[in-house]
């Protein structure tokens, strides 16, 4: 008899483990698999107990409604917690917005937290959306009101513009989530990452909802781009040299970013490749 053996290439292998990892079970999820698994248990005691084929003693089915109870009351709870959080932190009037409300948005939320915002303006600003200021501490945020994943782009633009602006630290903040190859090069590159969860956990511990208006918000405060350069390419997506700002072709930063050993993520004009 002749086998025929299938080998599964181990990227695959890679890939479906992947899958797997990206989403954790939920403390509902664990709560309703338990609250199904006595429930059934329930139903063939009950149900199989005229013919004396009963799982346990006479104990054992008081306590599994009880345990029933206790879990779908917890699961009833945490759901009614939940959506009291989504309400409070208003993801989805956030969710209607466009990008320009979503900036203006968060300016008015970390206005609330304490920080100075300003807004940078159009074209040439660098991916940065928002400066933030508190103290001596500066931040440069670049805010992406996305129904997809964002890219490692955003974590590039965020980072350069990071320097661009004189900034310590450089964020990006999305009603989205990021792709993994995003969230492993901000965690190269020390950026730091707001993704839709976060960005609820942090909408609802102001009670967004009730204390920033759409309606209301302000105009903002805009740094002029002119500021800092007034060429961009005609896509629109600016790269520019880490060192002195000038803008770079699509190549030259395809380059940097293929050789991240020698330019430690950054992207860098022709002159200061060789320095």
């Amino acid at each position: 008899m002749t086998y025929i053996q299938f080998k599964i290439p181990n990227r695959i292998e890679v890939k479906t483990l992947a899958r797997r990892r990206k989403k954790d079970p939920t403390f509902v999820d664990i709560a309703l698999q338990l609250t199904l698994g006595c429930a059934f248990l329930l139903a063939f005691n009950i149900i199989f107990s005229k013919y004396g084929a009963t799982i346990g003693g006479a104990w054992l089915n008081p306590l599994l409604i009880f345990i029933i109870i206790v879990l779908s009351t917890s699961i009833g709870l945490r759901i009614y917690y939940v959506q009291e959080k989504l309400k409070k932190a208003n993801i989805q009037e956030i969710d209607k917005m466009s990008g320009t409300m979503f900036e203006r948005y968060l300016e008015q939320f970390f206005k609330r937290r304490g920080w100075q915002v300003k807004r940078t303006g159009g074209k040439g600003d660098y991916g940065a959306d928002l400066i933030i200021t508190s103290g001596a501490r500066k931040v440069v945020i670049q805010a992406k009101r996305w129904k997809k994943n964002v890219g490692y782009e955003a974590i590039q633009q965020a980072y350069t513009s990071k320097d661009v602006y004189g900034c310590q630290e450089a964020w990006v903040i999305t009603n989205s989530g990021f792709t993994e190859q995003a969230r492993d090069g901000a965690r190269r590159l020390g950026v730091k990452l707001w993704d839709r969860g976060v960005l609820i956990e942090q909408m609802a511990n102001v009670n967004a909802a009730q204390t920033i208006k759409v309606s209301d918000l302000e105009p903002v405060n805009e740094i002029a781009a002119s500021t800092v350069t007034s060429d961009y390419r005609q896509d629109g997506d600016l790269f520019v040299c880490a060192r002195c700002g000038k803008p770079v072709a699509n190549k030259v930063k395809e380059y940097c970013l293929a050789n991240p050993k020698r330019f430690n993520g950054r992207i860098y004009c022709y002159d200061h490749q060789r320095h």
